[in-house]
């Protein structure tokens, strides 16, 4: 299994940041623990937007929420966030081809840019798919 990255998507869905969600240890039989040191999370104004928009989507605050998806877009041109986070926004508002559309592009952000993984690719892409069958 291929190695997911600390700013990669987490891929229990959550929406946030590897880093910021399930990053855990695994020992050399694949259990699952807590890292042994305390995780301090150092968030980053890249984070802080990024959550943001996931805490407003919750909140059904969507025209809010793409204006921070399209901040990212423009202040981190180098970061997939806005991408996915777009993407999160047209599914609360059921906008599938859009959704797709935005899966897709992260997709091409993701393997165009070194650290991403193929799992995230992949996901991205899987998504993509899920809005157009469901069309």
């Amino acid at each position: 299994m291929a190695k997911i990255g600390r700013n990669a998507l987490c891929p229990c869905g959550s929406g946030k940041k590897y880093k910021k969600c399930c990053l855990l240890l695994k020992d050399g039989k694949g259990q699952k623990h807590a890292p042994s040191t305390k995780f301090i999370p150092v968030y980053t104004q890249l984070d802080q937007l990024s959550n943001s928009v996931v805490d407003l989507i919750k909140q059904n605050r969507l025209d809010e929420a793409e204006t921070v998806s399209r901040k990212l877009l423009t202040d981190y041109p180098d970061q997939v966030d806005g991408l996915n986070r777009l993407a999160m926004v047209y599914e609360a508002r059921g906008e599938k081809s859009k959704v797709a559309d935005y899966y897709r592009k992260a997709a091409n952000f993701a393997k165009s840019m070194p650290g991403f993984d193929k799992q995230i690719v992949k996901w991205f892409l899987s998504e993509a798919r899920r809005m157009k069958e469901g069309m």
